[in-house]
C-alpha cells in the first residue's frame, strides 16, 4: 500500500494513547497503521504527535468509531 493512500484518523500526544487507538481499530478490522510512533519515543524528543492511520477508504468509518469510543469512555467517566 502506498503512503498517500493512508489518511490520519487520530492524533495522539503519545506512543502509548495511540497504540491503544491503533489496538482498537484494529479488533474491530482496520487495517491500521502508527506514523511518527519511534520519533516520539526517542530520548529528549517532547511534544512530537503520533499519527494513527488507516487506508483512506476506511477514514470515515474509522473516524466514527472513534467518535464513539471516546464519547462512552467520556460517558462512563462521569
Amino acid at each position: 500500500m502506498d503512503n498517500e493512500d493512508l489518511v490520519t484518523v487520530y492524533t495522539a500526544s503519545n506512543a502509548v494513547q495511540a497504540e491503544i487507538v491503533k489496538n482498537a481499530l484494529a479488533a474491530e478490522g482496520f487495517e491500521t497503521f502508527v506514523e511518527d510512533e519511534l520519533q516520539a519515543g526517542e530520548a529528549g524528543v517532547a511534544g512530537v504527535p503520533v499519527h494513527v492511520q488507516v487506508p483512506s477508504d476506511q477514514a470515515e468509518r474509522a473516524r466514527r468509531f472513534i467518535e464513539e469510543h471516546e464519547r462512552r469512555r467520556a460517558e462512563e467517566e462521569e
